[in-house]
């Protein structure tokens, strides 16, 4: 075995001196064979060393080695999709419910197997290692050629698919870790900028974050199922603009909110760490900041959006606990259901200047755990159950939407309601939200804004710039400018009136517009 594996990468050394097509996925099978057999040679030394080593011990080491193997093609298995740096950090940022519904809605016998089997052919190939019968001579020849071949080899590939991975993925780890550590640092900036104290128009602004929505499953825009009756209907408000016209920056929540919620975006250049968040321009210009989630705090890891919620000066966290499951749903239901916002929303004390951010569930996997059995409504997509699901899901974050709209239209001083989704979904395929199989589906999302009559009346030319520009062309990262422009909250050094959708000098040109943190151009879509 050693023998063959050797003569596999003398060849494949050869043939890395010319590109190969499947270089990549190549070099990554190269690269963990040297590690491989290089635990192999640390085995043959221990076993030169004590003569009491042991045959599980052998199993440890190699399935120690064998570990990225085993993610990459468990992944693979599970999704369908090799994993990537997006993956990574969405398990780094995922929480124990999201990964018990993702464990559940991606795990079958089949599967169950096809690892049983895996393990089964690791432990025979460590016992016909174990069985080799060399001379001294044989063996040390052996060991010393193997040594310098796969050092030389694994340095070699040390840039390959799992390595590149983990170096990217901790990149942006670190990324996320500078934002955090720069908050009093943006802070003190804004203390700084000439004007911002002084500014923001007074009345009670509220941004309602949706989860997995694609406007492709909204009746309202254009599906055959009347999956959105209360949106729908809003069409024929003067004071409701839908956008037609609208896509995520990313597939996953925390990449997609961190640019909607911060200075920072696609189009710019401004670092990360340094880009002050909705609620820290909103303190500083003198608004009281509320958020109200309905998902999970805290994930594997601290994430920017967790830093942006902390901000608030109010902050609602409904989802304190993950739940109890039975036959597919919780037993604590309704505790966790979207509607759970609405006392939430009863408990605030409402002042003359405001900022209310309010972070829904909506439709995020397992679709049939995010609304009541009363809204059950669509079950005949036959072998496409997950479609029936999200629907359903769709429709209950209507009526959401629906009551929460009726609570705070009756509130004094109101003056807008934006409402957007992270990101969209590829439900027609099964897919999620996974960028490794991605299909524009993932990224077109719905838009919306009420401007009430005081705002018609006060802001009358913004008004009439607002509802003329619903067909323009947007990405959700620019939320952020969206906001400041209707509180008039004023940041020069982050002004940006180009990104400002009603703006005359927005860029609506639509090859300068993209997805996928600037990877994919929508207009490839």
């Amino acid at each position: 075995m050693t023998i063959c594996v050797s003569i596999f990468i003398i060849i494949f050394s050869v043939k890395l001196v010319n590109p190969i097509e499947g270089k990549e996925c190549l070099t990554w099978i190269a690269f963990s064979g040297c590690i491989i057999q290089l635990i192999m040679l640390t085995i043959n030394l221990l076993k030169n060393m004590w003569g009491g080593y042991t045959f599980g011990i052998d199993i440890l080491l190699i399935l120690g080695s064998s570990i990225p193997i085993l993610i990459c093609w468990g992944y693979y298995v599970a999704a369908n999709s090799w994993i990537s740096v997006e993956s990574c950090m969405a398990i780094l940022q995922t929480n124990p419910m999201e990964a018990q519904n993702y464990i559940s809605d991606h795990t079958s016998l089949t599967n169950i197997f096809i690892v049983s089997i895996i393990f089964v052919v690791i432990i025979l190939l460590v016992k016909v290692v174990k069985e080799e019968k060399l001379t001294r001579y044989k063996r040390t020849s052996i060991v010393m050629i193997f040594f310098l071949l796969n050092m030389s080899l694994l340095y070699r590939c040390r840039e390959n698919l799992v390595t590149n991975i983990v170096y990217d993925t901790w990149i942006y780890s670190n990324t996320y870790n500078e934002y955090l550590q720069a908050r009093k640092e943006r802070q003190e900036n804004l203390k700084q900028l000439e004007g911002v104290t002084n500014s923001g128009e007074d009345g009670v602004y509220v941004l309602i974050i949706g989860e997995s929505a694609t406007r492709d499953h909204m009746g309202c825009y254009g599906y055959s199922r009347n999956t959105t009756p209360w949106f729908s209907s809003m069409k024929n408000n003067k004071n409701f603009v839908q956008f037609n016209n609208a896509w995520s920056c990313a597939n996953d929540t925390v990449s997609a909110l961190t640019y909607a919620l911060t200075a920072k975006n696609q189009y710019n250049s401004v670092e990360l760490k340094k880009a002050v968040s909705i609620i820290e321009a909103a303190n500083a210009a003198g608004y009281d900041t509320v958020w109200l989630s309905n998902q999970v705090q805290y994930g594997l890891a601290d994430t920017p959006i967790t830093s942006i919620a902390a901000d608030s000066k109010q902050q609602v966290w409904i989802r304190d606990k993950v739940g109890h499951l039975k036959d597919g749903r919780y037993l604590d239901l309704p505790d966790y259901y979207d509607e759970k916002i609405l006392p939430a929303i009863d408990s605030i004390h409402f002042t003359k200047k405001m900022l209310i951010v309010i972070h829904l569930m909506g439709s995020h996997n397992s679709y049939k755990l995010r609304y009541p059995a009363s809204y059950a409504i669509f079950n005949d997509s036959r072998d496409k159950s997950y479609i029936d699901y999200y629907d359903n899901s769709i429709l209950y974050t209507d009526s959401v939407l629906k009551n929460i709209f009726q609570k705070l239209s009756n509130i004094d001083n109101l003056k807008s309601i934006v409402y957007f989704s992270d990101h969209g979904e590829g439900i027609d395929k099964n897919l999620q939200h996974d960028s490794n199989n991605y299909i524009p589906q993932m990224t077109r999302i719905p838009f919306a804004v009420y401007l009430s009559k005081s705002f018609e009346n006060e802001q009358h030319e913004t008004y009439d710039k607002i509802k003329k520009s619903n067909n323009r062309y947007f990405t959700n990262d620019l939320i952020f400018n969206t906001m400041l422009g209707l509180m008039d909250i004023k940041l020069k050094k982050f002004e940006e009136k180009n990104n400002i959708i009603w703006s005359k000098e927005y860029d609506n040109s639509k090859e300068r517009f993209r997805t996928s943190y600037g990877r994919r151009e929508i207009s490839e879509e």
